[in-house]
């Protein structure tokens, strides 16, 4: 009759998605990316302490064992990486415009390069303090791995918290554009450092070439199957075929960029972007509405079953004391470099600091928010040889990073936009309101922002309260000086060519 694993498994799985998306939704009310991770978390944990009081019990027994066996046998880089991703990274590039992308290159290039490298040094350098006070010393190597993997950000958490609040369009487009473009470069650094640790001769010279190679050939595949998906999305089509044609772009590119040997999320990326921003000349409004839907859909399914997946990874940690108290520090250490590396970033290019909006850096520092990427590159490592002996910190840092980044910084970055940018329903009271008052001293310039529309329904970024500039305070705090001279100023920040 054939072996049934496949089809218990799938239905384990499923059931569990649908167990903590409803309970997500309605009760904790938490975006999918956030919500979800912490409900399974939480089940296995109720199932863990479930197992030890029925420990012996003659009629009811849990063997968590056999589960943890289970656990333990997904392939997380396989399932991720090496499958689903693609889907994921073409729905998000289809509706990614390249006239954003025109417009913000830049700052987005400056994240998704840069920043993302100073962050995993800044990161390593701090853990590797860490763990010598600590007295369980771990190679600069094997951090540096690690920064490298927790580098790469969650585009559905952003979007998801994001769509909670009214962010100024220029903030979305970074957010949403650093989250397309670093998984890219945060998987070649990591492969990179990998070899590095299995002995592979290191070069910086042969470094560079090879990632030339992996991106310019990757742009080369993704351009390739763009214009190729293109042609065959002329004329009339079933709308099954239109969807199978987008999948065989997502696939398609994604497995000729892996046998090339080049950048395969950025071979999705490109050939998303070329299809996404042409495909309004060939195809009907609502043919592009459905496909784009669908793909929503599907983007959503995969994501409910991918942070099941990363809330059962508990079953495999040992989380001793030392362990969670080892992963709170190291989302604390996360988080401060990547601050410090956003920050130094931009100051090589004072040009943009000079133009950027008030709390710019800050909102984007903060929205970092971490997912499975991060979670399946260390899972899929973790017990070769060269690491095995770092497994339980390199996979409970990581769990505990990602787990945290999604309640601290998903679910407070609404909180931190407010700062900035005038909100007249922001909580005043209780611990919300607290922790608002918190995070309004983050705006030491003291002026916020109000996003708005124009007469033909552009987006418009005014001053609030633009007097908090004109009229300025005495010394001693108690006259008003009235300065016209200001009012330029006024206008300079609202500049929409602003960063």
């Amino acid at each position: 009759m054939g072996n049934y694993f496949l089809l218990q498994v799938f239905t384990v799985v499923f059931s569990l998605s649908i167990a903590t998306t409803i309970f997500n939704k309605r009760i904790l009310g938490f975006p999918q990316a956030i919500g979800v991770p912490i409900v399974s978390a939480i089940l296995v944990f109720i199932l863990q302490w479930g197992a030890s009081l029925l420990n012996g019990n003659e009629f009811i027994s849990i063997n968590i064992h056999n589960i943890e066996e289970a656990v333990r046998k997904i392939d997380f880089y396989d399932f991720l990486v090496n499958g689903v991703i693609c889907f994921i990274l073409t729905s998000s590039a289809l509706k990614f415009r390249v006239s954003d992308l025109r417009v913000y290159w830049k700052p987005i290039g400056i994240l998704a390069t840069i920043a993302l490298l100073l962050c995993a040094m800044f990161f390593a350098g701090l853990i590797f303090g860490f763990q010598y006070l600590i007295g369980n010393p771990v190679p600069i190597l094997v951090l540096l791995l690690l920064g490298s993997a927790l580098g790469a950000t969650d585009p559905i958490g952003v979007k998801g918290v994001l769509s909670s609040v009214r962010a100024p369009h220029h903030l979305i487009v970074k957010l949403e554009g650093e989250s397309l473009f670093n998984d890219a470069m945060c998987i070649a650094v990591f492969m990179t450092l990998l070899n590095v640790l299995e002995g592979e001769h290191f070069s910086l010279v042969a470094t560079l070439q090879t990632f030339l190679y992996e991106i310019v050939v990757a742009v080369m595949i993704g351009w390739a199957f763009g214009l190729g998906i293109l042609r065959l999305l002329r004329g009339k089509h079933e709308m099954e075929s239109l969807i199978l044609t987008t999948a065989l772009l997502a696939c398609g590119s994604y497995l000729v960029a892996l046998f090339a040997h080049a950048s395969a999320p950025i071979a999705c990326v490109i050939g998303g972007l070329i299809v996404g921003n042409k495909w309004k000349e060939i195809l009907a409004e609502r043919e592009i509405r459905e496909i784009n839907h669908f793909w929503h859909t599907v983007e959503g399914i995969i994501n409910s079953f991918l942070f099941t997946l990363i809330g059962l990874e508990i079953f495999i940690l040992d989380l001793s004391s030392s362990l969670i108290l080892g992963g709170i520090f190291a989302f604390f250490a996360l988080h401060l470099s990547r601050f410090a590396a956003n920050f130094l970033s931009f100051a090589f290019f004072p040009w943009f600091r000079k133009k950027s909006y008030n709390g710019s850096l800050v909102i984007l520092s903060w929205g970092g928010v971490r997912g499975g990427i991060s979670l399946a590159l260390i899972l899929a490592v973790a017990n070769i040889p060269e690491l095995r002996k770092y497994s339980s910190i390199l996979i409970g840092y990581t769990f505990i990073s990602v787990l945290l980044s999604g309640v601290v910084c998903g679910l407070g970055l609404p909180a931190v936009m407010n700062a900035f940018y005038y909100n007249p329903n922001e909580e005043k009271r209780g611990f919300k309101g607290w922790y608002q008052r918190l995070c309004h001293k983050m705006n030491r310039k003291g002026y916020q922002y109000i996003v708005g529309e124009d007469a033909n329904g552009n987006e418009t970024i005014t001053i609030y309260k633009p007097e908090l500039i004109v009229d300025q305070k005495t010394a001693d705090g108690i006259a008003t000086v009235h300065r016209p001279d200001k009012a330029h100023e006024v206008k300079h920040l609202e500049n929409p060519d602003n960063f």
